[in-house]
């Protein structure tokens, strides 16, 4: 009521507030402008026509047979002249959420500034090179690998043009990435504020949320995933808002996110999904207008039907000869015994890397996430946005998982990168549940975290057997577990169950029955836990992975800027070509070493494969005498010798 009080308040005139009891007042006698709602009456004479605590003594005379207030609340009048003062203060919350948002990115930008090459092959070269094509650079040629979608490159194409230095660009994708996954933190807080929370534990989750340290570990990389946390909260919001105001805009930018998140991943297509079920729930139990929901599933069929397009035409550019289709092996999955026991077995092992990985606090926010959709009196819009949520996590852990080839590798079986994009929700969910019902979290969560993530990691345990241990094993993938461990070179199950549930048993024991103060230290310690994990996962994983490929593959220094590189790609590890494609700022024409093909005429650096015990003069029998070594790596396996032509 205060709220509207303040709103319609006029400077120097009077308004006439209503009281549904007693009648009306003229202006004269009141210094408030605007009548009170008819919806808000009985409040209305609860609070105007009695007596409440401080707020001092109404005094009522009778006119004529008709009660008449003559005093005006003085707490009432208070509360409007302290929104007052505050109203020309400067905006507390906005300088903290921006100062927060900062101080994530100087995060981000400072954990990446020591890398030289891209790291995840070929998907990084995929999305720098989509990138660097919508800028209007060289086409690249990634011909048998798996198509890269165009909306994260669509992100990334103002680094090329700023800079045509590949370095340079990589270093500038990275501060795109910091600027936009540290968004988490300011729509993270709006959402937290919108399901009733207080601004400071608000913001101390939505700080955590930003901070998980997924969402920061790949964020150092050029890879769909330091965007989809982001775009994934932001789009949940626009959900939440249109069913909770009826207007269409939120609706419309809901749908227009969904599109767009399968424009960026085939993943996004479990969203385009959910939200058009949501959509045809909505027409069918007439939650909004039927007309309103019309337009937003055409608008959503139509954005996504360009973004199919778009990507159509980036496979024409970058995959000419046609890239790697996972369309059968899907189709194969879900049609055979066999097939469905290794979905399902994966789907449990992503359920357990998404718990594991984030302190069991995941597993909290699953479980929050249900209780707010099976409850009644949980607010509309929330519950339809909690189960929402809850569809997507189960869509994508089970779809990703009968779309992954086996490749022999421990990440056949535990896998979270695929998941990343909904950690930060969840974050949120537990956190609300710690706030509101710290008893319920610790005697009722917790253990049915505990429960899940025990019977997950003995699905992963039977169904791997000793793949776990022999598996290829891609440290970049297991951040998580390799800090709780402290194992950075190996996978290890229950060392890493164990650790995690001891964390979330300690944590909710402190939320339970330490108080708001130990709420706040609870706080703190994940904080804590979160940094230390991305700090210890870039100095342990990152960094010397990062200097171990640019060793072996990078042509940086034997770059020019206007070299015409060829390449002969039969006997060249792909991982060797796939970088220097886009370190070459020409891209890579194909050559035949032994001399079967003219080599064309501007071409003026050439890179060979190295096969052991062949000298390294002889690796390129058919070189032109005007061509002389310059460079060579590793012989053997993975060995190449770079020559360049004298002018």
């Amino acid at each position: 009521m205060v709220a509207y009080v303040f709103r319609q308040l006029r400077l120097g005139g009077g308004c006439g507030l209503r009281c549904p009891r007693y009648g009306a007042l003229r202006a004269a006698k009141c210094g408030f402008g605007g009548l009170a709602p008819q919806k808000d009456r009985s409040r209305w004479s609860r609070e105007m026509c009695g007596r409440q605590p401080g707020g001092g003594r109404r005094l009522r005379r009778d006119l004529g047979g008709r009660s008449v207030m003559l005093g005006v609340d003085v707490a009432l009048r208070e509360r409007v002249r302290t929104q007052v003062r505050a109203a020309n203060q400067l905006p507390l919350w906005p300088l903290l959420l921006g100062a927060g948002w900062l101080s994530q990115v100087l995060l981000r930008v400072a954990l990446g500034s020591g890398r030289n090459v891209p790291l995840y092959v070929p998907d990084e070269v995929g999305y720098l090179l989509g990138g660097r094509l919508f800028a209007g650079g060289a086409v690249g040629d990634l011909t048998g690998r798996p198509l890269y979608y165009s909306g994260y490159s669509l992100l990334l194409t103002p680094a090329s043009w700023l800079s045509d230095n590949p370095t340079t660009v990589y270093h500038l994708v990275l501060v795109i990435n910091a600027l936009l996954s540290s968004a988490v933190l300011p729509l993270a807080y709006l959402a937290l504020r919108r399901v009733g929370m207080a601004q400071v534990p608000a913001y101390v989750a939505a700080t955590l949320a930003a901070l998980v340290p997924s969402n920061v570990h790949y964020s150092q990389f050029a890879l769909t995933d330091a965007v989809l946390p982001v775009i994934v909260l932001a789009w949940l919001l626009a959900v939440h808002s249109w069913l909770t105001s009826q207007k269409q805009t939120p609706g419309v930018l809901a749908g227009v996110l969904a599109a767009y998140l399968s424009w960026i991943h085939v993943r996004g297509f479990i969203f385009v999904v959910a939200f058009a079920g949501l959509l045809g729930v909505a027409w069918w139990r007439r939650w909004a207008d039927r007309r309103g929901v019309t337009v937003m599933a055409w608008l959503l069929v139509a954005t996504t039907i360009v973004g199919i397009q778009l990507n159509d035409w980036v496979r024409s550019q970058l995959y000419p000869r046609g890239a790697y289709a996972l369309d059968g092996l899907l189709v194969d999955r879900l049609t055979s015994l066999s097939g469905l026991g290794w979905t399902l077995s994966l789907t449990a092992g992503k359920l357990w890397y998404l718990i594991v990985s984030t302190w069991g606090i995941a597993g909290l926010g699953l479980v929050a996430l249900v209780i707010v959709t099976v409850r009644d009196h949980a607010p509309f819009g929330t519950r339809v946005t909690a189960a929402l949520t809850l569809i997507c996590t189960a869509g994508l852990a089970f779809a990703t998982s009968a779309a992954t080839p086996d490749e022999n590798t421990v990440s056949n079986f535990v896998y979270g990168r695929y998941l990343t994009c909904l950690v930060p929700i969840l974050f949120m969910a537990a956190a609300v549940l710690a706030v509101r019902a710290p008893v319920v979290t610790a005697l009722q969560a917790a253990p049915i975290t505990t429960a899940v993530t025990l019977a997950a990691g003995a699905i992963v345990w039977l169904s791997a057997g000793s793949r776990l241990t022999r598996g290829f094993f891609l440290s970049t993938d297991f951040a998580e577990t390799g800090f709780l461990t402290w194992k950075w070179d190996a996978f290890r199950l229950w060392p890493a169950t164990i650790a995690a549930l001891l964390l979330l048993v300690g944590a909710a024991a402190l939320i339970a029955y330490g108080g708001g103060r130990a709420i706040m230290a609870t706080a703190g310690m994940i904080a804590a836990l979160n940094v230390a994990a991305a700090v210890a996962a870039t100095n342990h994983i990152v960094n010397p992975w990062d200097h171990r490929y640019a060793v072996a593959a990078s042509l940086k220094e034997e770059l020019r800027p206007d070299d015409k590189v060829g390449v002969n790609f039969p006997g060249l590890d792909w991982r060797i070509w796939v970088l220097q494609a886009f370190q070459s700022r020409h891209g890579l024409v194909p050559i035949d070493r032994t001399g079967r093909f003219v080599l064309p005429r501007d071409l003026t650096l050439v890179v060979v494969p190295w096969a052991r015990g062949t000298a390294m003069t002889h690796s390129w029998p058919a070189a032109p005498p005007n061509w002389h070594v310059v460079s060579a790596r590793l012989p053997g396996a993975g060995g190449w010798v770079a020559w360049r032509r004298t002018k």
